[in-house]
């Protein structure tokens, strides 16, 4: 079912881009079927049948294919690894009106400003290109030398220093990320549900 149900989703887009063709459907939804079936088992305790089980088995499923095609695309992007982790981008603002603009503007100046300065290079690194770059977090370790264990670890330790060191200038996490969050265009991990600050990763 799930198979069925990834393959349907797959061929409803395109994906040439990560040298997945039509032809190529169906062994990637068979990798993603089976990967799911084994994040279903060890997730079934959470089900709490607010829907359906299928419709929560299929949304986990789309997940898990999707996560494979971002990392896809990473192993596919010529990206140098010296651009990896190196510079967190420019927050994008689409005119919010002068005030708001320059609000965020000293909130994305001093965010990034803490990630240089109170975190080690290591932290910077892992951090700037997961929550950042949008790096899937497997390809994340395996570019550092470490395991999936330890760079949660790294990550945790990370958002927690910086969480610290907003609050030594009077601000909260929260606060800083309330500035963002607007209406309008956001910073990609905001959209994605992700934050540098917040707990998931």
């Amino acid at each position: 079912m799930l198979r069925r149900a990834i393959s349907a989703f797959l061929s409803r887009r395109r994906f040439s881009d990560i040298g997945v063709t039509d032809l190529g459907y169906e062994d990637l939804a068979e990798d993603c079927a089976q990967e799911s079936v084994l994040l279903i088992q060890s997730k079934v305790d959470q089900f709490r049948g607010d829907s359906q089980f299928t419709t929560w088995a299929y949304s986990i499923a789309i997940r898990v294919t999707l996560g494979e095609l971002r990392r896809r695309r990473w192993q596919m992007a010529a990206i140098a690894e010296a651009q990896l982790g190196e510079a967190a981008p420019y927050w994008p603002i689409d005119n919010p009106g002068p005030e708001r603009s320059l609000e965020q503007q000293q909130a994305w100046a001093m965010l990034t400003d803490l990630i240089e300065t109170s975190l080690t290079p290591l932290q910077r690194k892992a951090l700037i290109a997961h929550a950042f770059q949008n790096m899937p977090l497997d390809l994340v370790a395996e570019w550092l030398g470490t395991n999936r264990n330890n760079l949660y670890k790294i990550i945790h330790d990370a958002r927690k220093r910086l969480k610290a060191a907003l609050l030594a200038k009077g601000v909260t996490h929260r606060e800083l990320i309330a500035i963002f969050d607007t209406p309008r265009r956001e910073s990609p991990y905001i959209e994605s549900g992700r934050s540098p600050l917040s707990h998931g990763v």
